[in-house]
């Protein structure tokens, strides 16, 4: 069933079902992309919809009812071809809301957040499991926008030091006057740029990027333009 696309796909509205047993079969649709589909696009019974199951594929169906009857399954081929992680130490709540939705709009694969030391936000892991939450809800939104056909992951490091553990190849954005290499394409399918808190790395960690540390060029980037511009640079340049 899957196809090469010729049919206007990006001009039906859309919505990510995970967990699908069959692409042949007819679903019942969630309660909540029933609700976007009838209440907010006022969608009628017949008309088309796009659904994600978050595999790369696309489903076109036909709305019935409370149901999405499969009627083709394409592969959009919209994902990049790089997978790229953005490490970020967190800065205010909604900041890394713009963040996320920007890198994830780019094409950002996956983030993890991690309190640096001079993180001015600090989450405990009840916050922070609410706002992983909330930061995946918007990274869903911003795919079905720009018709992404897989969600970005999300991950949590104590601190920088465990996210370069975790990611040791990861570049990391420094401001640093001994920072002279300029961010560039990766030469792998796979890549992580660290990016930093408001008010910069600490001496300390500086010691810690060591080599990793790139620039982008010699302007200063607010922190929620920072990732989006590096991850331009990366996917998109």
């Amino acid at each position: 069933m899957d196809r090469e696309h010729s049919f206007p796909l990006r001009a039906l509205p859309r919505a990510f079902v995970l967990g699908l047993e069959s692409y042949d079969e007819p679903f019942e649709l969630p309660q909540e992309e029933l609700d976007k589909f009838r209440k907010v696009l006022r969608l009628q019974t017949g008309e088309e919809i796009a659904i994600l199951p978050g595999d790369g594929r696309l489903i076109r169906c036909r709305l019935e009812g409370r149901n999405a009857i499969p009627l083709a399954v394409y592969q959009p081929n919209t994902e990049s071809p790089l997978r790229l992680t953005v490490l970020q130490s967190l800065p205010k709540a909604d900041k890394i809301e713009e963040i996320v939705r920007a890198c994830t709009e780019i094409g950002v694969a996956g983030f993890v957040l991690f309190h640096s030391e001079r993180t001015v936000v600090r989450w405990d892991e009840d916050k922070m499991s609410k706002h992983l939450r909330r930061l995946a809800a918007i990274a869903r939104e911003a795919c079905e926008v720009s018709f992404r056909t897989m969600l970005p992951s999300f991950s949590v490091a104590a601190d920088l030091a465990a996210a370069l553990a975790k990611y040791p190849e990861a570049i990391v954005l420094s401001e640093s006057e001994n920072t002279i290499a300029a961010i560039s394409k990766p030469k792998s399918n796979e890549a992580q740029i660290c990016i930093g808190p408001e008010g910069g790395w600490t001496p300390a960690e500086l010691e810690l990027i060591g080599k990793r540390g790139v620039t982008l060029g010699p302007r200063v980037l607010r922190v929620d333009h920072a990732a989006a511009a590096a991850a331009s640079i990366l996917l998109l340049g």
